[in-house]
């Protein structure tokens, strides 16, 4: 089984990458976008990263799970100066599918 740090570093890192390759003009913003949206929902991660690792979720709840901090997440983004609602859409997109996958792959037995 993963841990929890590595898996946190793994998000960040994909964030950064996100960001350069999508957001070239306003990369700065969408990094710092999503390392509060990560911040801001560590302990549930945490929380559901356990639940997936020993099997009490399914992958698919996992998704849900993640999914559903989609207010939270687009909330921060906007407070960032200079990210249009196009590129909102586009980094949580890619913000979740990379959360999801990262979990799955570090956590699922």
């Amino acid at each position: 089984m993963a841990d929890f740090n590595d898996f946190l570093q793994d998000i960040k890192s994909g964030i950064t990458t996100l960001a350069e390759t999508s957001f070239n003009d306003f990369k700065d913003q969408a990094i710092a976008a999503g390392y509060e949206f990560i911040n801001k929902s560590e302990d549930d991660l945490k929380l559901w990263t356990a639940q997936l690792a020993t099997g009490e979720m399914s992958t698919e709840d996992f998704e849900w799970l993640v999914k559903s901090k989609k207010d939270l997440a687009e909330l921060i983004i906007l407070k960032q100066k200079g990210l249009a609602k196009a590129n909102l859409d586009k980094f949580t997109t890619g913000l979740f599918d990379m959360i999801i996958s990262s979990g799955v792959r570090a956590f699922v037995v």
